[in-house]
């Protein structure tokens, strides 16, 4: 499941696609300037990205959120066909396995990869532009620290949407009280969690975001950066 946030000035619209490959035909058929990808792109051969280490430095806290930040798994593992041999390569390349639910994210980061192929379209003057973003460091960009209360609590979906409706007026009644088409139907952090990506997106289009791991790609060519 991809859940997109679209924002055009104040108007939020929130899409689900069963695919990141129909996402990205729909945003190159539709003219967008920026798709924030909630998702490893660029893949370490070994030790881990910096961007991800930087990350977790943003978010250290107080209140600490770096757990939030899974280190994305070694380049190898991606063409792993089972999880033990996933757990093999990880082991060899990374020095310590690979989770499950990192694991359960392969077939998602393929899924991204193979569609931006092209590697031109991580470039600035590309229309649109595909970045890596990661929600809980742009609602910490938001913010100006860590967020205090766990997204999935209801202190926690009520800080981030007071903090979404100051670049979104209409995110309230976007995420609450409009249905958003499915199958299958994201939660309400899901959904704010795109609208974060979608602010990133929009820094990123104004020249204002943040890149955590500037200058280092993978050794097939792809970014290994996160923008908020």
């Amino acid at each position: 499941m991809a859940v997109t946030s679209l924002a055009s000035r104040s108007q939020v619209e929130f899409s689900v696609w069963g695919s990141f490959s129909d996402l990205w035909t729909h945003a190159c058929d539709e003219g967008l300037l920026a798709v924030g990808v909630d998702i490893p792109i660029g893949l370490p051969l070994q030790s881990g990205r910096l961007a991800d280490r930087q990350a977790r430095e943003c978010l250290k806290g107080p209140p600490n959120r770096t757990s939030s930040v899974f280190s994305a798994p070694s380049l190898r593992a991606l063409d792993a066909t089972t999880y033990q041999e996933a757990q093999e390569l990880s082991v060899r390349d990374m020095g310590k396995g690979l989770t499950r639910q990192s694991y359960a994210l392969l077939p998602k980061i393929r899924d991204v990869r193979e569609s931006l192929a092209n590697l031109a379209a991580f470039s600035s003057q590309a229309r649109p532009q595909a970045a890596e973003v990661h929600p809980e460091l742009s609602f910490q960009k938001m913010h100006g620290a860590p967020m205090r209360f766990h997204k999935s609590r209801q202190a926690g979906v009520a800080q981030r949407l007071k903090l979404l409706e100051e670049h979104f007026p209409s995110i309230v009644e976007a995420a609450l009280f409009t249905e958003i088409p499915g199958p299958p139907a994201p939660v309400l952090d899901d959904a704010l969690d795109a609208a974060a990506a979608a602010w990133s997106a929009r820094r990123i289009v104004r020249d204002k975001a943040t890149c955590l791991g500037a200058g280092e790609i993978d050794p097939r060519g792809y970014p290994m950066n996160i923008w908020a």
